[in-house]
């Protein structure tokens, strides 16, 4: 059990956290409790009612969606210490995802009804909760944008490189360990593991990446950034 001074400590490597009022990190700590996952553990469900707000403190998880041949295409593969799950908070309609853990994960649970309380009583502190929602759909359009008319190795690269950056929240300390299988990739870029192993070999043939069982290291930044193609911009955290 961290205490609140490590638990801010350690939730402090988020942008958006480090970014938020100290009123805002004292409620979202105050309000909070941690839960242990194992592996294959569903936090919530596609459709589930759930509103709170939630950031990984250890392990990682997986945001995916049964599609209409009972596959899990991934998402997003989130690593600590991302926050997650405003969406619902904000516009109160289901959960459009499920949210899995891939291995035993630590996740810290901030409950709906005492945070919009909160909220209520600090309406100020409502545009945090957007800058964390735009700051994910400018991603979004980011990715739409340029992986439907990319060659698979500049794809995989960029996913790469995103997953690096905490998918736009950790530009000032990038993580080299990325704890991705080829399998997730995969069902992330809707395409075959085949497809994403020839990927990752080239690329670490170049140097930009080194292969781990159930990681892929980044070796070089600046190769990786090459290999994303010349319209790859750096990912934005804010709409």
């Amino acid at each position: 059990m961290l205490n609140a001074e490590e638990l801010r400590h350690r939730l402090r490597t988020h942008d958006w956290f480090r970014g938020c009022s100290e009123a805002l990190q004292d409620a979202l700590i105050a309000h909070g409790r941690e839960r242990r996952l194992q592996a294959g553990e569903h936090l919530f469900r596609q459709g589930s009612a759930d509103g709170g707000l939630y950031a990984v403190l250890g392990g990682s998880i997986s945001v995916q969606a049964l599609d209409p041949q009972d596959e899990a295409p991934v998402l997003l593969v989130l690593e600590p210490c991302h926050w997650f799950g405003e969406l619902t908070l904000i516009d109160g309609l289901p959960r459009s995802h499920d949210a899995v853990a891939d291995t035993d994960s630590l996740v810290w649970c901030v409950a709906r009804a005492p945070l919009l309380a909160w909220l209520e009583a600090h309406p100020q502190h409502w545009r945090e909760m957007a800058r964390l929602a735009a700051g994910k759909l400018r991603i979004a359009f980011q990715i739409f944008d340029l992986e439907i008319r990319s060659p698979m190795t500049e794809r995989v690269a960029r996913r790469l490189r995103l997953a690096s950056l905490g998918w736009g929240w950790r530009r000032d300390a990038p993580r080299a360990q990325l704890r991705l299988s080829q399998e997730q990739l995969a069902r992330m870029l809707g395409t075959s593991r085949s497809s994403v192993n020839k990927s990752l070999r080239e690329l670490a043939q170049q140097g930009a990446v080194a292969l781990h069982y159930g990681v892929i290291e980044v070796r070089d930044a600046a190769l990786l950034l090459q290999a994303c193609g010349s319209n790859a911009a750096a990912p934005s955290r804010t709409a």
